[in-house]
């Protein structure tokens, strides 16, 4: 038996029919229906949303690769960023996807390995998707959008430990570019929040979390020769340009010197010159954060 709650659920499912066909007026005006009907709050913010994202979006006019990325990464950011409601970012990022099966697919995939991999991933083709970006990351190490979907991949793939692993070079790479869906677990998503409301700035409190996570054993090191020296050549770089540093840059540097200490005393064992010098270093940068890193430390054994 058809209830009224079903007559409600047939608008808002005609309601998506007519956007994904791109007849967004008609999809409005069922979408306004729902709400004058069912008087959920919500929806009057959502189909605000809606008109805004279809003019800024605007489908009809995205003809390449780079068009349909640069829509989706527009659309990610507002969700992240929480100026959109969760509904609103579904409905476009099945738009954007139906959009990339239909019209972009078969492009040649070294014209752009990175969008293809998302959206190959958006699709649920993770294993094609995470071949990509394997392949794309080595061209481009240091891409934090591709680092972070790869991240994803091995989170819904079961892979757990990988997933971490990624986020821990994330951490000391980029911290400040991450939001709190691509830290992926909630021990290091509740981490976050503390050291938000404890600090009140956003790349304070990710910077920090690279050390507080390496703190409680939440971090998985692996043995990266190259993304080692990345982080060698921006530590010494970065402490050559800059002598006066904001909270967040000090800590920055602080968390990177931990991971060349902590790299070179897992896999090197040869550098224990280096490795004073670094840590005389974080002790200069931070007397209270270096004492709880010196508490806990590993052993120093050379080879």
């Amino acid at each position: 038996m058809t209830t009224i709650f079903d007559l409600f659920d047939n608008i808002l499912e005609e309601a998506e029919r007519e956007f994904y066909r791109h007849r967004f007026e008609q999809a409005l005006e069922k979408w306004q229906s729902y709400y004058q009907i069912t008087a959920k709050v919500e929806y009057n913010l959502i189909i605000k949303e809606i008109k805004k994202l279809v003019k800024e979006i605007n489908p009809a006019k995205i003809k390449s690769l780079s068009d349909l990325h640069r829509c989706f990464r527009l659309l990610r950011q507002r969700y992240l960023e929480k100026q959109i409601h969760p509904y609103t970012y579904r409905i476009f990022t099945k738009l954007l996807t139906d959009l990339y099966e239909k019209e972009f697919k078969t492009h040649a995939e070294e014209d752009d390995l990175a969008t293809h991999a998302i959206f190959l991933y958006l699709e649920g083709d993770l294993e094609k998707a995470k071949r990509l970006l394997e392949r794309y990351l080595k061209k481009d190490t240091e891409n934090m959008e591709a680092r972070v979907f790869e991240g994803h991949i091995y989170l819904k793939q079961g892979e757990q430990k990988k997933a971490i692993a990624v986020l821990t070079k994330n951490l000391f790479l980029a911290a400040d570019q991450l939001y709190e869906d691509d830290l992926y677990l909630s021990q290091f998503k509740m981490l976050y929040g503390r050291l938000h409301s404890e600090y009140g700035r956003k790349d304070v409190a990710l910077w920090l979390l690279a050390f507080e996570a390496w703190f409680r054993n939440y971090l998985v090191f692996e043995q990266d020769e190259g993304f080692y020296k990345i982080m060698l050549r921006k530590e010494q770089n970065e402490r050559i340009i800059r002598v006066k540093y904001t909270l967040a840059e000090k800590y920055r540097h602080f968390v990177r010197c931990l991971y060349i200490s902590e790299y070179s005393r897992l896999f090197i064992k040869t550098n224990k010159g280096m490795i004073n010098e670094i840590e005389t270093y974080m002790e200069q940068l931070d007397v209270a954060l270096f004492t709880r890193y010196r508490k806990k430390r590993k052993p120093l054994k050379m080879n």
